[in-house]
């Protein structure tokens, strides 16, 4: 089964012999397989200050199920983080490498030895973003920020159902809700909608431009239209994706972590 996907997602990438990459919007970048073989991938973050890739997955012949891993990028050493039960979501903080997880007991930090230490939110948290703050979601939907070792209900969302968020450049909240896609300008409560769009996840490069993860490929946000430009095809039914130092994507599809490394030459098929 794993040489099947493992061909089927090489083939989607490496269509044309000629180019074995792939192009995303007007750059062309060749494909890393980081590692493979990981159960049901979920959630994915980079610590850029130490080359760490943190990352959610199943381990289906243990209770509980989700887990923490770490990639070391440098070394390519996978190991598992324990200490924190069902493992759901993963923030970091990009200026000072700050890095966050939630799980079904509440909020951690992880350590400069990669080990969890336990911060006061206790919640069941399902999902977190991290500009200049921390926000999160919980099993029940609600959303909010923690400031001050304290969980602020965020006004913007307030009586809504969210299940993922994240923030933009432009002071723009984008949320999902059963993969219906929302925005909402921070301060305010008008709600407009992208129904055109079923969000698999949702990220922010490194200057904090959205994208959107969909089953059609990769979109990202062109705040001058208020619409989402397709960047790329071939990269359909992502897990998660996240953008390294020099904004280079790093994402997770099928049981792979993958890196894209932009080509100095680019590739045409004609």
């Amino acid at each position: 089964m794993k040489t099947i996907i493992l061909f089927t997602v090489l083939a989607v990438a490496r269509a044309d012999k000629r180019c074995r990459g792939i192009n995303l919007g007007d750059r062309y970048y060749n494909l890393d397989i980081l590692k493979d073989g990981i159960n049901h991938l979920h959630d994915l973050a980079i610590k850029n200050q130490d080359s760490a890739l943190y990352f959610t997955f199943e381990d289906l012949t243990n209770v509980p199920a989700r887990f923490l891993g770490c990639f070391d990028m440098n070394s390519h050493n996978a190991t598992v983080i324990d200490g924190i039960r069902n493992a759901t979501a993963i923030a970091i903080d990009p200026k000072t490498g700050k890095t966050f997880v939630g799980g079904a007991d509440g909020l951690f930090k992880i350590n400069e030895r990669r080990i969890p230490e336990r911060l006061p939110i206790v919640d069941d948290i399902q999902y977190m973003h991290f500009k200049d703050d921390l926000y999160f979601t919980n099993k029940r939907k609600e959303a909010y920020k923690f400031v001050d070792g304290k969980a602020i209900l965020l006004n913007e969302l307030r009586g809504l159902e969210v299940e993922r968020l994240i923030v933009d450049n432009d002071n723009n909240i984008f949320y999902t809700n059963n993969k219906e896609l929302f925005r909402i300008k921070l301060g305010t409560r008008a709600v407009n909608t992208h129904e055109e769009h079923k969000a698999d996840c949702l990220a922010t490069d490194l200057y904090y431009k959205p994208y959107i993860c969909t089953k059609n490929g990769l979109y990202s946000y062109n705040k001058y239209k208020y619409v989402f430009d397709k960047e790329s095809d071939n990269l359909k039914n992502l897990k998660a994706i996240t953008f390294n130092r020099v904004n280079e994507p790093i994402y997770a599809v099928y049981d792979l972590l993958i890196k894209l490394s932009l080509s100095e030459i680019p590739c045409f098929e004609d």
